[in-house]
């Protein structure tokens, strides 16, 4: 909390102005609102206070960033929000800070498992291109969420044979393609 902020939180949580408290804790929570924030501002108010400002907060999480707000539709349980706004967000790149993302796509597997599907390879980018070892090894790691989510939990192997057969195909002249793929996914020599 910036310390202007702190010192009339604490001056009007002393003077025992409970409303001006929670509108200065209102506005940090929501400066840059976080799940974290969400937490502790939700842990301040009671019953009645949460239901007034809740809707408000709702309003200002349209304006924060995608990984907080999948990560607080998901903490509020809301399984079809945090699918929409994910199925909106590009495949992360996961230099970045995805590993965020995919952590809450991986719970989301079991409930959602063809639009899961549809976003992991989304992750492929084209697969009939040269690239660098680099970008193959990234690429095999998202084919292994590919075939993860045919073999595992869609129990569909016949569907990733396929799959695999046809991109293993498109890429036979390129053997660092090969070499990462078969690193990472069982069987990919066998396909």
């Amino acid at each position: 909390m910036d310390e202007l902020r702190s010192f009339l939180a604490k001056r009007a949580k002393e003077s025992g102005n409970r409303s001006q408290y929670l509108e200065i804790q209102f506005a940090q929570a929501t400066d840059m609102l976080t799940l974290k924030d969400y937490k502790a501002f939700k842990k301040i108010c009671n019953k009645n206070e949460w239901a007034d400002y809740e809707l408000q907060l709702l309003k200002k999480l349209e304006k924060t960033w995608d990984t907080e707000r999948l990560k607080i539709h998901l903490f509020r349980k809301e399984y079809d929000q945090v699918l929409t706004i994910l199925i909106k967000t590009r495949f992360p790149n996961t230099h970045y800070g995805g590993s965020e993302i995919l952590k809450i796509a991986n719970k989301l597997e079991k409930m959602y498992p063809q639009e899961i599907l549809n976003f992991y390879k989304t992750g492929l980018g084209e697969l009939n291109y040269s690239f660098d070892r680099k970008t193959y090894a990234r690429k095999a790691a998202v084919m292994a969420k590919v075939r993860h989510m045919w073999v595992d939990v869609i129990k569909t192997p016949e569907k990733w044979e396929d799959f695999g057969r046809k991109v293993k195909e498109m890429n036979l002249k390129r053997p660092a393609f090969q070499e990462e793929f078969s690193k990472v996914l069982p069987g990919w020599k066998a396909l």
